[in-house]
């Protein structure tokens, strides 16, 4: 479980600093966004973990630009991941849209509100926790996120 953290935490930390660095500025307002949406899965103590994360971004081209290699490149430290080919889509489904209006689900979900020209907005939620582990995990993921992230970041409790 917390070689899945690290991993998860790396992949955050290399999104957010690949829209900083490498893309540099975006819009004020996302007027036509298009969404991310990555998953990774692997099995932790016999259980299926699975993380999704999903990002607004302004266009196509900023939402498959580097993602693949940036995801896929967090993941190589951890053999036993399994990792989809990240997707980019005008819409999210309903289910995973209203996360961006941090809408609580069944599971604790991070929410990540942008802070400036070169962030954008996420959230990441972990599947395959308790209410409790989701939360130390979420928390954990936060605070990472938090060092390197000037925009608005909480954890989201879960609905049930």
């Amino acid at each position: 479980m917390k070689t899945f953290l690290i991993i998860v935490g790396l992949v955050v930390a290399g999104y957010f600093a690949y829209q900083k660095y490498v893309k540099g500025g975006g819009p004020l307002a996302i007027t036509d966004p298009v969404y991310a949406e990555m998953r990774a899965g692997t099995v932790v103590q016999g259980r299926e973990i699975e993380m999704a994360i999903f990002v607004r971004a302004r266009n196509q081209l900023d939402c498959s630009g580097g993602a693949r290699e940036m995801w896929a490149a967090a993941l190589k430290d951890c053999p036993s991941c399994t990792l989809q080919a990240p997707k980019c889509s005008d819409q999210l489904a309903p289910r995973y849209a209203k996360l961006f209006d941090d809408v609580p689900i069944p599971s604790t979900y991070l929410s990540a509100t942008s802070g400036g020209l070169d962030e954008r907005d996420g959230r990441i939620v972990v599947y395959g926790l308790t209410d409790a582990e989701g939360a130390i995990v979420c928390e954990t993921l936060r605070t990472q996120l938090a060092a390197r992230y000037r925009g608005k970041t909480h954890c989201v409790k879960p609905s049930g």
